[in-house]
């Protein structure tokens, strides 16, 4: 009897801690329920929110800078919004006065938005209120440029200091430079300088290297002016006029130089520029051109690695002057790797030289080329010199990438009858690498079986049907040992 009376507490008490634990599992499933549901609001709360709401302010910051002009659209779309643009300088400190005349109220606020923040302002010579509260805040310039009359501006900035300056642009449109020679002296940390219309040289210049004066007698220029911190210079104007000494100009760290003017050698025989790395061309159609030889020694120039020789807007044909001055430019500039040459430049390049002392095609002076990049290729007015020259590069390596920019329907990027099997075959046979940039392939396509070298394939959408299928299916073939990403296919629309 004793001993089932033990049994039976024994079981009750088995049961009571059993029917504990139960109840202690059930608070738990409570509370995660609890739990779950408290997820699920959230998932249904952030459903209905946009998502550029969920984006942090660091990150909404960012994209409204690259979007900066619609400021005061956007400052309208949530209180959010507003107080990130309103708290965020950077936004507020580019200042182009033609979006103040008149109300230089605003022009006040949108400074005092921007804080201490370095500023880009845009003057102009017509609004003089406007330029008059921009100039308060000299010290935090960092990119101006001047348009208008430039000497009107500088003249009233001839007390002024810009500490932070590092880009000038100035339309001169003036004969004289005293006023522009005497702004030097103030901006310390000038790296790039852009001076367009010029009539006289806007550089101190003497007799010999380290000392520098100027060719205006009534102004003296300390030594020091010359440009310590510029590593970019973009001149626009007539240099035939300049009576510049040989090397009486110094850029210690000039790595960047262009040149728009038809008389570019007495600036280039002036200069001292050992770091100078690019050198970019083109010229000035509102001059006439004037051909005049480099005098000055080969190796001068050693250092530049890269040129360009750009287009000349609104003409296609280019004078003999200029083709002079693009086949010179292959002898001053020797140790060019990289060239980017727009097709009007393509014959004096190409063909062989008349000078008794320059047998060669001139772009054979480069030796040591690696890319060449050709801007708005006409495939039909490319001769037998520009094709021999590759032929005779062959095996050195040679990077070749052709653009083509207008967008005609005759063009086909075949040879003519005199350059079968075909052009591209050609430079594919003949370069280390062939990329097409809207260069328009016609159907009968000279392709070679090393089509491993074929980065960019291109053709107008409307002449698709010029195109077949079959023509595609063998290109793609010709690539089915190399990635996917070695055939690229562009359509483009006029």
């Amino acid at each position: 009897m004793n001993s089932e009376l033990f049994d039976a507490r024994a079981k009750l008490a088995r049961l009571k801690c059993r029917e504990s634990e139960l109840v202690e599992e059930l608070l738990d499933v409570h509370k995660a329920v609890a739990a779950q549901k408290l997820v699920i609001d959230e998932l249904i709360k952030a459903s209905t929110i946009p998502p550029i709401n969920r984006l942090p302010n660091e990150l909404l910051e960012q994209i409204f800078l690259l979007i900066r002009s619609e400021r005061e659209k956007l400052a309208h779309v949530s209180r959010r919004w507003r107080d990130v643009i309103f708290d965020t300088p950077s936004i507020w400190n580019e200042i182009d006065l033609s979006c103040y005349e008149g109300c230089p109220e605003l022009l006040e606020l949108h400074l005092e938005r921007s804080r201490q923040t370095p500023l880009t302002v845009t003057l102009y010579s017509d609004q003089q209120p406007e330029v008059d509260i921009a100039l308060l805040h000299a010290n935090r310039i960092r990119v101006l440029r001047i348009f208008g009359d430039a000497q009107h501006i500088i003249d009233r900035i001839v007390s002024l200091t810009f500490p932070a300056l590092e880009f000038l642009l100035v339309d001169v449109h003036a004969r004289s430079v005293d006023h522009l020679l005497s702004l030097y002296s103030r901006t310390p940390t000038l790296k790039c300088l852009q001076l367009h219309e010029l009539f006289h040289h806007p550089f101190p210049a003497g007799p010999a290297s380290g000392r520098l004066s100027t060719s205006t007698p009534h102004i003296t220029y300390p030594s020091d002016i010359p440009f310590q911190s510029l590593t970019h210079l973009s001149l626009e104007g007539a240099m035939n006029s300049w009576r510049l000494p040989p090397d009486s100009i110094q850029f210690p760290v000039l790595e960047s130089l262009e040149l728009r003017t038809n008389c570019p050698m007495p600036f280039l025989e002036a200069i001292v520029a050992p770091k100078l790395e690019q050198f970019e061309f083109s010229r000035n159609l509102h001059i006439l051109p004037e051909y005049k030889a480099f005098d000055g020694p080969t190796s001068k120039f050693d250092n530049v690695r890269r040129i360009v020789f750009a287009a000349s807007p609104g003409r296609i044909l280019v004078p003999n002057d200029a083709f002079d001055l693009a086949q010179e430019f292959c002898f001053v500039f020797p140790g060019v790797r990289r060239a980017k040459i727009n097709m009007q430049y393509l014959r004096p390049l190409f063909s062989p030289c008349q000078m008794l002392d320059h047998p060669h095609t001139p772009i054979e002076n480069w030796t040591r080329l690696e890319t060449l990049e050709i801007q708005d290729l006409d495939v039909n007015k490319v001769d037998m010199d520009f094709v021999n020259w590759f032929r005779k590069r062959k095996d050195l390596g040679l990077h070749l990438k052709l653009i083509c920019e207008h967008r005609t329907a005759n063009h086909n990027f075949v040879a003519p009858d005199a350059f079968k099997p075909g052009l591209f075959q050609t430079f594919q046979e003949c370069c280390a690498s062939v990329e097409l940039c809207c260069v328009p392939v016609s159907s009968p396509m000279y392709l070679s079986v090393s089509a491993n070298s074929l980065h960019l394939f291109t053709c107008p959408i409307e002449q698709l049907n010029q195109v077949n299928s079959t023509d595609l299916a063998t290109l793609a073939r010709m690539c089915s040992t190399e990635p996917a990403d070695m055939l690229r296919a562009q359509f483009w629309t006029l």
